[in-house]
């Protein structure tokens, strides 16, 4: 577990139920299928929330997940905090506030 469960694209793979046994989660390797991946690997950026065009448009008509506690457009939002709390900070809320469901 680590970095892994910060999704590129603002998603907290830990609340996935692959992770991580069948998915290691963002592991570029694992990934390069990804736009966002592949989009923040090439701007040498952590994530999305860095890019200076950011959201695009891509990200805005992305949804991760159809869980109704996963509204569209609630991984723009992680961005936003994951960016201002730094990424450690923001996994440990992700963590703290999946593992209570």
């Amino acid at each position: 577990m680590g970095i892994a469960e910060a999704g590129f694209c603002g998603d907290y793979c830990g609340k996935c139920p692959n992770y991580p046994d069948k998915c290691r989660g963002c592991v570029p390797p694992d990934h390069m299928d990804c736009y966002f991946a592949k989009c923040c690997l090439n701007k040498r950026i952590e994530h999305c929330g860095f890019c200076p065009g950011f959201p695009c448009k891509k990200l805005t008509d992305f949804c991760p997940d159809d869980r109704p506690e996963c509204p569209p457009g609630y991984h723009i939002e992680n961005l936003r905090v994951r960016k201002a709390v730094g990424t450690r900070a923001w996994l440990e809320s992700q963590r703290e506030k999946w593992n209570k469901r």
